[in-house]
């Protein structure tokens, strides 16, 4: 019976000697919800370097500025309107800002304007010094000047 109180005893002992976690107090700010990452815009200068994972043959360049995109191959210019949300991306043919100097378009040159103007994601590399948009009309691989 004597170990039983003792064993007793030493429970209760302990019991007490136990702390309770402190209640959270009403003045303590609550855990801020963690910043999305933040994505890179288009605005700016970039050299076209591939489509649809080709490297071109002739220098291409594209522009973003204030919602209008071009794409610029010698002479001949295709512009667009554009909008970015984070990776989506939206264009639409703008034939005010397009510009032909007397000859056709390369089979090369299509291609990059069809995959412009039906890309609708961008995905960034190398902390926006890459990009690469893609949409049913292909792909475009492009590198900030």
């Amino acid at each position: 019976m004597i170990h039983r109180l003792t064993a007793l005893a030493l429970l209760l002992a302990a019991g007490c000697g136990q702390q309770e976690a402190p209640a959270p107090q009403a003045n303590q700010a609550a855990e801020a919800p963690k910043a999305e990452a933040s994505v890179p815009v288009l605005e700016g200068e970039w050299s076209v370097g591939a489509i649809d994972g080709k490297p071109l043959a002739a220098a291409m360049t594209a522009s973003f500025a204030g919602g209008k995109a071009r794409l610029a191959s010698g002479c001949l210019r295709r512009a667009w309107t554009y909008t970015q949300k984070r990776n989506m991306v939206a264009f639409t043919s703008d034939p005010d800002g397009s510009a032909n100097c007397g000859g056709g378009t390369s089979g090369e040159q299509e291609s990059a304007y069809a995959a412009l103007e039906q890309a609708n994601i961008v995905i960034f590399n190398k902390d926006g010094a890459e990009a690469s948009l893609s949409g049913t009309g292909g792909n475009l691989s492009l590198q900030r000047r």
